[in-house]
């Protein structure tokens, strides 16, 4: 808690050098998810990566782009005026905390289990209370999950970040794991896995990925963000990004490695105090 006040009040004395270059280089914060947005010899990159810069690029602008962990990143996008967020869900919550622009790049969110725990049956949400979910601290999923009754202390799991999050699940101690498409992908191969080794089981969010801004950021410029990303969703950049990142983890992923769960006991609904 005392890191953030500190942190708050930095922002707080640097608003004006933050707010006047974001005229030139408006600063942009995000995360470490693999591949949509992450760090690799020095310089931020990613499917999604590549889609920012080209819809500032659309409107004269280059992104100062900064990676934290994301209840940083959430904190800081949120006291910067004139800074930006990406990737973020949009949420009933968060609508009328930041200014909208997107959706910037369609996915489809999961819950994941092992293809070889067909012990897990999975119909409607309410079956998530007699197993355990990974989750990743303050992700708009968490949050639902949390608000269909599932407790941190009994149901989820929750990690900080991507990679706690797959260690967890791999080390078969939960049931499920949140993930979409590209994220999933990246984290199993990273692992020495490949998606063959999991199953969907039960659809949570087909929304996009958003950037977001600052509800403090002028309204003009958000205008004619929105505009760039409609023209980039045009010219096929979307997709040439995925391709870019995507296809080499379909060529390393290989045959899938054995892979034995030990198979922690599911919690049953109502038992226990």
């Amino acid at each position: 808690m005392v890191r953030y006040v500190m942190l708050a009040v930095l922002l707080f004395f640097l608003g004006a050098e933050f707010v006047s270059a974001a005229s030139r280089n408006p600063v942009v914060f995000t995360e470490e998810l693999a591949p949509v947005h992450y760090t690799e010899n020095g310089a931020i990159v990613g499917i999604a990566t590549d889609i920012i810069r080209s819809i500032f690029k659309q409107v004269g602008l280059r992104p100062y782009i900064l990676s934290y962990p994301w209840k940083r990143t959430y904190l800081n996008v949120l006291h910067t005026p004139g800074s930006f967020v990406y990737t973020i869900n949009r949420t009933p919550d968060r609508e009328n905390l930041f200014r909208w622009i997107g959706p910037i790049l369609h996915k489809r969110t999961y819950l994941y289990r092992f293809a070889s725990r067909n012990d897990i049956k999975v119909a409607v949400p309410d079956d998530l209370k007699n197993y355990t979910t990974v989750v990743i601290l303050g992700y708009a999923l968490t949050k639902k999950l949390k608000d269909l009754g599932l407790s941190p202390t009994r149901e989820l799991i929750v990690t900080r970040n991507k990679q706690e999050q797959m260690r967890v699940f791999l080390k078969g101690r939960a049931d499920l794991i949140t993930g979409n498409e590209f994220t999933m992908a990246r984290a199993l191969v990273e692992t020495g896995h490949c998606m063959d080794e999991v199953v969907p089981v039960l659809l949570m969010n087909e929304k996009g990925y958003y950037l977001a801004a600052n509800k403090d950021t002028d309204p003009e410029l958000v205008e004619r963000l929105r505009l760039a990303n409609t023209k980039i969703q045009q010219m096929g950049v979307v997709q040439q990004s995925i391709d870019r990142y995507m296809q080499p983890l379909q060529k390393t992923s290989g045959k899938p490695r054995h892979h034995t769960v030990t198979t922690r006991p599911s919690v049953t609904a109502h038992s226990g105090n």
